[in-house]
């Protein structure tokens, strides 16, 4: 072990000691034994809420490259990776989460009332999806492109020297077809496969390319167990783009990533929202060991496991409009539904259908662990 994670490194609060590999396990085979849990993320006012003390919103800082950053921000950023580790440890994840957030510099967001009671902050950002920076040769050759690998994945660095014994770091780095649609704008993009096909490849690959040193770099660690890529590719009733566009042109890129967390010994999992189903067995034959992310009106869980778990592993799928406002009661219901068509089986980790977000309840996220802890004293004598 070397000196600095000797120094740093941080014990596990709560009687629940982490262990990486009960998780790998969980999404890599049908073993039987107790659900575990986990998510892609949670939003730093979740983290705040259950730690309850303030948590500084990092990815503020990672996202504007222009930003001077102080001492005092240097050190709530070393605060965020302590309360990031303590919320994953006391809420019984075997691994914590770590953006290697890509200063992109120029994503378009539009900014809307926050109608949640759960964030005191008046304002929510949404994707711009009519514009981007890059939307002519002109803008490309232009464009800034992130350099500084290092500083890239500094607080994922830091965090795998900082995590308990048993526990490591997924890193959560974005993909190529997310990146790459924000950058030009999802409705420019989607012209420019017809009209600018050559602006549409030199982008993704400037992507690819970025996200390949990310990963490669952070992987080298020896407490990051994985990559938990963030890839949203589709909507309610399909898939952003046609399918034998995703083929084409990003999932090979996306298995080049798949490849290289598996060759660092890593487990790799992808987050997508929508109906990203028509290229389900597609991920499936890249290599993902794990898909997170289910909807109830698209797909539920249970119907996702029944299709697909005996080939990979399913995460999540707790509906966000149940865990976000419905009552404790029918949030542990929906969770012993999916813990019984699902964990049953094996190759499930429970957790919500998207992410711990800033607007779900305490009390609602705390019922669904409450009840997966029940589901394990039931069924194999013991809670995790």
């Amino acid at each position: 072990m070397d000196i600095a994670r000797t120094l740093l490194k941080m014990k596990a609060p709560g009687e629940r000691k982490p262990d990486f590999e009960r998780f790998r396990r969980a999404i890599t085979t049908n073993e039987p034994g107790p659900v575990t849990v986990g998510d892609i993320f949670a939003d730093f006012e979740t983290v705040g809420n259950l730690l309850n003390e303030p948590v500084m919103d990092y990815l503020k800082l990672a996202e504007d490259p222009d930003l001077k950053i102080t001492f005092k921000d240097l050190w709530s950023g070393y605060k965020y990776v302590s309360q990031t580790i303590r919320f994953c440890c006391l809420t019984g994840w075997d691994y914590a989460f770590a953006f290697s957030a890509i200063p992109f510099k120029g994503v378009s967001v539009q900014i809307s009332e926050n109608t949640s009671s759960e964030v005191e902050d008046g304002k929510r950002g949404w994707l711009n999806d009519n514009q981007g920076p890059i939307m002519s040769w002109d803008d490309f050759e232009r464009y800034p492109w992130p350099s500084n690998i290092k500083a890239i994945n500094a607080v994922s660095r830091t965090m795998a020297k900082r995590v308990p014994d048993g526990m490591k770091v997924m890193v959560i780095p974005g993909g190529v077809f997310e990146w790459t649609t924000w950058l030009m704008g999802l409705v420019p993009f989607s012209y420019a496969l017809a009209d600018q096909p050559d602006l549409v490849d030199a982008v993704i690959d400037k992507v690819n390319g970025l996200i390949h040193q990310v990963v490669e770099d952070i992987m080298s660690e020896p407490k990051v167990g994985g990559i938990f890529m963030g890839e949203d590719l589709g909507f309610f009733s399909g898939t952003f783009v046609s399918p034998k566009v995703l083929r084409e042109k990003f999932l090979p890129r996306t298995k080049e990533i798949v490849d290289l967390t598996h060759e660092a010994g890593g487990v790799f999992v992808l987050h997508s929202c929508g109906n990203m189903y028509a290229v389900m067995d597609d991920i499936i034959e890249i290599g993902v060991d794990a898909k997170h992310s289910f909807e109830d009106k698209i797909m539920p869980v249970e119907e996702a496991h029944e299709k697909w778990g005996d080939r990979i592993g399913i995460i999540g799928g707790v509906e966000m409009d149940v865990i976000a406002q419905g009552t404790e009661e029918q949030v542990r219901t929906r969770t012993r539904k999916i813990l019984e068509a699902c964990a049953s089986k094996g190759r499930y980790v429970l957790g919500t259908g998207n992410s711990v977000a800033n607007y779900v309840p305490q009390r609602n996220y705390l019922a669904m662990l409450d009840e997966g802890r029940k589901w394990n004293l039931e069924n194999f004598g013991r809670e995790y």
